[in-house]
């Protein structure tokens, strides 16, 4: 790679940082195009050549931020994988939690109110293919241990419902989150009905 093919492609990936930062913290109506731009010292119509619209860097920067992240998240699951099944479900959402960085009501109602049902399902794909895939990998796993009556989908899906408000962008949020997961896990492991 030459030099210049070498500084385009630095460029797009920090428009793609800068993009991220901003649409998983504002979301789509609230994030300029115009200050992603001036943030990076580049011009408007010169980021617009390497992404040719709004809709196209978002998709492009949640791409780039989901990619990273999961990449990141089967390198903690693979370090982690013989820990029994509360341990791993645990340091599995720590992790989550942790390095996530995101407002996922924020994310979900872009999605809802901007996207096609088409750029909707090509953008679920990225996230399927990561921290999805990783819970279920847990939950296979220990099979064994957990009902039967529920398929592994449905498992992994409530599971995820009930961890998705614990993933903020605030990083006093996420420390607050975080020494509350371990409740939310026994409650989801063990129920709040006596025994």
């Amino acid at each position: 790679m030459n030099s210049r093919d070498k500084q385009a492609e630095n460029t797009k990936n920090a428009i793609l940082r800068v993009a991220a930062k901003d649409f998983l913290s504002q979301g789509y109506q609230a994030t300029s195009t115009r200050k992603i731009a001036q943030e990076l010292n580049i011009t408007q119509p010169n980021m617009y050549h390497y992404y040719k619209n709004k809709k196209v860097l978002y998709v492009k920067a949640i791409e780039h931020e989901v990619g990273g992240f999961s990449e990141k998240l089967y390198e903690e699951y693979n370090q982690n994988k013989d820990l029994p099944f509360d341990e791993m479900l645990t340091t599995i959402s720590t992790f989550m939690v942790e390095n996530f960085k995101l407002n996922f009501f924020m994310l979900r109602h872009d999605l809802d109110t901007v996207f096609t049902d088409e750029e909707k399902k090509e953008i679920s794909k990225n996230w399927d293919g990561g921290y999805y895939k990783v819970l279920f990998n847990i939950f296979q796993a220990h099979k064994d241990e957990l009902r039967t009556d529920l398929s592994i989908p449905v498992q992994v899906g409530t599971f995820l419902t009930m961890l998705v408000p614990y993933i903020e962008y605030s990083e006093a949020r996420r420390k607050r989150n975080i020494a509350n997961l371990n409740t939310m896990i026994k409650i989801f492991i063990h129920g709040i009905k006596k025994e």
